[in-house]
């Protein structure tokens, strides 16, 4: 089954009237968020309307070759089982902002969210996670009453999206295929509340053989399939997310 944009008009509605009660324009964040969507996965084609992303080789565009790479994906991780909520199955007038993507991938409850990027240097797909600190052990799941800053909402699951990352890389490697992972203030990874990757496709580059670009389909489809089997995989041994049971939403956004 296939959520995208317009379940996310959908979800947005829902609470829009609710953010304007929040001081600073802090997002909603739910207080106990219900236990997490394991057959779930958010994804979120960056960039769309007007916002073209970069331009890479050949004059493509950012924000076409994302799309594409998410229909892909999107395909890949229906074949295996999972419900897709994504932001966006096409090209949109006016897009939505990184915050309110932010919000209908944290009301989706996902076992993983992943936010799509290309670039055209470097070689093969780059991982990233947020740079935020993982919350220590003894602060998770705390019965005192501490804020969730919209800038902060992934620091309690900054421990699962590293290994979300490890398992990934490990399994694009094993692929033969270049990889490179580390941390990035990508937005909006630091807002999600979820397992959470930004996924940067690259050219291929192979020693001897002739560069494959990002807009090739066979290797989006590569790419597709090979994230969709990491994520099938996880499933099956995430963790789920500690109880903020007192905790709130605090704070405003940038």
């Amino acid at each position: 089954m296939t959520l995208s944009l317009k379940y996310a008009a959908l979800l947005l509605a829902a609470f829009v009237g609710g953010a304007a009660a929040y001081s600073g324009g802090a997002q909603p964040q739910p207080a106990a968020p219900p236990a997490v969507n394991r057959p779930l996965v958010f994804i979120d084609p960056a960039h769309g309307g007007t916002e073209t992303g970069a331009t890479l080789a050949d004059n493509a565009l950012e924000k076409n070759v994302t799309l594409a790479l998410g229909n892909q994906l999107r395909t890949a991780l229906t074949a295996a089982g999972f419900t897709v909520v994504s932001t966006r199955d096409g090209d949109l007038t006016e897009p939505l902002t990184t915050d309110q993507r932010a919000e209908v991938a944290n009301r989706s409850h996902a076992i993983a969210c992943v936010v799509l990027h290309a670039t055209g240097t470097g070689s093969g797909v780059h991982v990233y996670t947020s740079t935020l600190q993982p919350l220590p052990a003894q602060a998770a799941g705390t019965e005192d009453f501490v804020p969730v800053l919209w800038d902060s909402a992934q620091v309690e699951f900054v421990g699962q999206s590293l290994r979300l990352s490890g398992d990934l890389t490990s399994a694009l490697k094993k692929a033969n295929l270049p990889t490179i992972s580390g941390g990035a203030t990508v937005r909006p990874l630091d807002n999600l509340m979820c397992p959470a990757l930004a996924i940067e496709i690259a050219p291929l580059v192979v020693a001897g053989s002739n560069t494959t670009p990002v807009t090739s389909t066979s290797y989006q489809q590569r790419v597709a399939t090979l994230i969709a089997s990491a994520l099938k995989d996880w499933r099956s041994h995430a963790e789920p997310p500690a109880a903020p049971s007192k905790k709130s939403p605090a704070g405003g956004q940038p």
